[in-house]
């Protein structure tokens, strides 16, 4: 260059243009990386499910045998459950057996079958009678200390009904003719009606961003009432639990209280979350004390359960 001093100060002039561009950008890169840094150092949201929410059941229930063996037939009451209205818990052979003081009854039975008379082989009342499962709904009421950890309130009602088979052998059908015993299967019916109120803590682990896997446990009160034994015979229902007919009035038939007995529950299951609304599907079970008419005893009792929450 033919000027020295000229290309001197343009030089210079570069420099600190560089120089400031180059710093301008520097310091918005460290002012950007200072509040990433403060992004990440601030606390995480604060939990927004907390409070009270009330939901509704709907679940199968699975009775404990033991109480489906006490509508087999074979009377497991003795005296009467109604003492005023002389109402008893009859065998099926003290109600429909041939020397029965029900004769219309036995009378249309004989009819019905052609036969000269029956009887009742010893091993005829079943002895592995079960309820079928029962469908229940209910109530849910829940408390929410935060995402993982609440009080929980259960009320479900249900009825449940025990089948089982009887037989009877029949005298002077057309059967026995060819040297062949006549006997036949009839069914026998129990049903109850049952209400089951559980309270307990609820202890939940995060599976994912919208579902908790969780344990529960606490207490709970089981309320038990008969309603119905009878069998189907002759195309009939015959109620074992009702009064010796008198003439000129209808026979009468005993509605029980439903008692109650106490004990303790535990259920495991996953929770899926929606916002603030949820669902969740859990099994359960419960030792409870089990008290119809005269039986108590604490048995195990088991469920599957779905539940809604807003």
């Amino acid at each position: 260059m033919k000027n020295p001093k000229l290309a001197l100060v343009v030089i210079l002039l570069c420099c600190f243009s560089y120089g400031g561009v180059f710093g301008q950008l520097n310091w918005k890169s460290r002012h950007s990386a200072a509040k990433t840094f403060m992004y990440d150092e601030e606390e995480p949201e604060e939990d927004t499910i907390h409070g009270l929410t009330f939901g509704l059941n709907i679940g199968a229930y699975f009775g404990n045998a033991e109480t489906a063996g006490l509508y087999n037939g074979s009377g497991s009451f003795d005296g009467f459950i109604n003492e005023a209205a002389e109402i008893q818990w009859f065998s099926v052979e003290e109600r429909i057996g041939i020397n029965s003081p029900f004769i219309n009854d036995v009378r249309d039975i004989k009819t019905f079958y052609n036969t000269e008379s029956y009887f009742f082989p010893y091993d005829s009342y079943p002895l592995n009678m079960k309820y079928n499962p029962g469908m229940y709904v209910g109530l849910q009421m829940k408390y929410n200390f935060n995402r993982y950890a609440s009080l929980v309130f259960n009320l479900n009602a249900l009825r449940l009904k025990a089948i089982g088979q009887f037989s009877i052998q029949f005298v002077g059908t057309p059967i026995q003719q060819n040297a062949q015993n006549d006997v036949r299967l009839f069914s026998i019916v129990g049903e109850e009606q049952r209400f089951n109120i559980n309270l307990g803590y609820r202890q939940g682990w995060m599976m994912g961003d919208f579902s908790n896997f969780y344990i529960q446990m606490g207490g709970s009160m089981l309320g038990t009432k008969w309603t119905k034994n009878y069998v189907l015979v002759a195309e009939r229902s015959f109620d074992l639990v009702t009064n010796v007919p008198v003439i000129g009035q209808t026979a009468m038939q005993a509605q029980q209280t439903a008692r109650v007995g106490f004990g303790a529950y535990a259920s495991t299951g996953v929770e899926f979350w929606l916002g603030k609304y949820s669902f969740d599907l859990s099994f359960g079970f419960s030792r409870d004390q089990v008290k119809l008419l005269g039986f108590e005893k604490a048995l195990w009792n088991k469920w599957l359960q779905l539940s809604f929450m807003i």
